[in-house]
């Protein structure tokens, strides 16, 4: 492993308030030659809606107003580390379709290199929270849906703990949506993550069902270290676990760095 594109900082409001330089100086010494920040973006709420309707998915990510200090911060950090690391600077993005047009305006005004997808919700008001248990048929279609949309506006470089998604009903019907998905990102050339903060967190993901099916299908991977802690930024026991996955599953090709899709190329 020599790259990690995904990290997080303070700003997100579940993360260690520690200095990004501890992540970087972390990646350094664990041999990473690129490392991304991909901390949980901002939400530009509709002019004239209340900002208390949009609270719950507002408390786990940065404000609006933290969003300079992000950039500036790890602008400097790039610029310290230039012959130790590469350091790039993305976003965690859910993809809410009435909201994403304002969001990708509001960070057109920052040099952001990239976006990830991490689809952890259906809605920012009164949201569904797709980590949640269920069996419904419904919750998993409507997970799958807005990925695949995701996916289709060409702005994103891939697709974060793709089993995030925890649906525990009938294989057949978790096997014709997961199906969908993964064909969908290969169709458009996007990534899928092995996500270490779900192993290291006892999570629902990765799950070994989905990779079975990915692998059955094929596709492309990249590691990601989901770190909210210095110390995770390169956790030898996911690495492990990473690697004997991919390993055990020829039909998922790892890759070692990803090409970044700029946010603001023209469909």
């Amino acid at each position: 492993m020599i790259a990690n594109y995904h990290t997080h900082t303070f700003r997100c409001g579940h993360a260690a308030p520690d200095d990004e330089r501890i992540y970087v100086e972390n990646a350094i010494k664990a041999g990473f030659r690129d490392m991304g920040f991909a901390d949980h973006c901002p939400m530009p709420i509709p002019e004239g809606d209340d900002p208390k309707d949009y609270a719950e998915v507002q408390s786990v990510r940065m404000t609006l107003a933290q969003t300079e200090d992000y950039v500036n911060t790890l602008l400097k950090l790039r610029e310290e580390y230039k012959n130790d690391i590469n350091i790039h600077i993305g976003f965690e993005v859910e993809y809410v379709p009435e909201l994403f047009d304002s969001f990708i305006s509001f960070i057109s005004q920052y040099p952001i290199d990239y976006l990830i997808l991490g689809q952890h919700f259906d809605k920012a008001k009164d949201p569904w929270w797709f980590a949640y248990q269920t069996r419904s048929e419904d919750v998993l279609k409507k997970y799958v849906d807005l990925v695949i949309e995701a996916i289709k506006t060409g702005k994103f470089t891939y697709l974060c703990h793709p089993d995030l998604c925890w649906y525990y009903g009938f294989i057949e019907i978790y096997e014709r949506e997961m199906t969908r998905l993964i064909n969908c990102a290969n169709e458009h050339k996007i990534p899928l993550e092995i996500n270490f903060y779900g192993m290291q967190q006892l999570r629902n993901y990765p799950t070994l069902q989905f990779w079975q099916l990915a692998n059955r299908i094929g596709c492309d991977v990249v590691m990601g270290s989901d770190a909210h802690f210095p110390e995770n930024v390169c956790n030898a026991g996911a690495l492990r676990q990473a690697e004997d996955l991919v390993a055990a599953h020829k039909g998922l090709r790892l890759l070692e760095k990803v090409e970044f899709v700029s946010p603001f190329k023209k469909a």
